[in-house]
């Protein structure tokens, strides 16, 4: 009996669904038809829902894939967290490799300073030692050519001890060849002197040492200090490249940088050259001719 008396409720409720109804747009002055149309109650539900799916799914996407989602409250904030998350990542990081750094630069100076550079032998290398008689070593044409080449040059030193005989005096090698732009002058604060050359002139190391600085500073640019024999130190400034790393041992006459101009007291190429020792700023002039 209940489902006899629902059909017809039923069939009344879809019957007045299905009523067409004229929707009219009148001028009231003229009472002139502008605009009609004929709708169903059924023809309403179904437009209003899609169109409220469509503004729907158009707000996710705006506030989902374009710049607008960062008014919402939660995500501004959640993405400025983020954001402080990887600076801080970012800098631990680069705290880290300057505190390697630091602690490589301490412990190289620490050598220096104690002598202990260079005291390892070569039969403690990991290697194991080296029986000199099963070494065969045959020298090429092109080889000896370029030996002969170097020598002339004197690009670099072959014989590590022709430099040590005298304990008195040793040679030393001049670090460019070039014109003196700028002479040492002591009450202008100028340690040294600044030597111009063409530009990508290698500039070479004046003895056998220890690089302990090679790094940039705004005002002298590239910079290349070596710590020698007899507590003699050689710094060489505003280069463009430099070709050797801190900790690195050099031999007198070995190409270590190029010549440059970086920095802010630089007007061209050049290379400005100090010597110190025991804290007291020698004039390079008086051991190089360099013209």
């Amino acid at each position: 009996m209940a489902k006899q008396k629902d059909n017809p409720e039923k069939k009344k409720l879809i019957k007045r669904l299905q009523n067409h109804y004229k929707l009219v747009i009148l001028n009231i002055d003229t009472f002139e038809e502008r605009f009609s149309l004929l709708l169903t109650p059924m023809n309403v539900l179904i437009i209003g829902s899609i169109g409220l799916v469509a503004i729907i799914s158009i707000t996710f996407l705006l506030l989902g894939y374009t710049p607008l989602r960062f008014y919402l409250p939660n995500y501004a904030e959640e993405i400025r967290v983020k954001k402080l998350a990887i600076d801080a990542t970012l800098k631990a990081d680069s705290m880290e490799i300057l505190l390697a750094q630091q602690d490589a630069f301490i412990n190289n100076f620490r050598n220096v300073v104690d002598g202990t550079v260079g005291s390892r032998m070569p039969e403690e290398s990991e290697g194991g030692a080296v029986d000199p008689k099963r070494v065969e070593f045959t020298r090429s044409v092109e080889d000896s050519l370029l030996r002969a080449e170097i020598e002339k040059e004197d690009l670099v030193n072959l014989n590590p001890q022709f430099n040590r005989d005298n304990e008195s005096s040793y040679l030393l090698f001049p670090p460019i060849k070039g014109t003196i732009t700028d002479k040492m002058n002591l009450q202008k604060q100028h340690y040294g002197v600044d030597i111009a050359a063409a530009k990508d002139t290698p500039i070479k190391a004046v003895d056998d040492g220890t690089v302990i600085i090679a790094s940039y500073t705004a005002e002298t640019g590239y910079i290349l200090q070596i710590q020698h024999d007899n507590d003699l130190i050689s710094v060489y400034k505003h280069n463009s490249v430099l070709l050797k790393k801190q900790g690195e041992k050099v031999r007198a006459g070995e190409a270590i940088a190029i010549i440059g101009e970086t920095g802010e007291y630089s007007s061209g190429p050049h290379l400005h050259f100090e010597m110190w020792r025991n804290g007291i700023a020698l004039n390079p002039e008086s051991f190089f001719s360099f013209e």
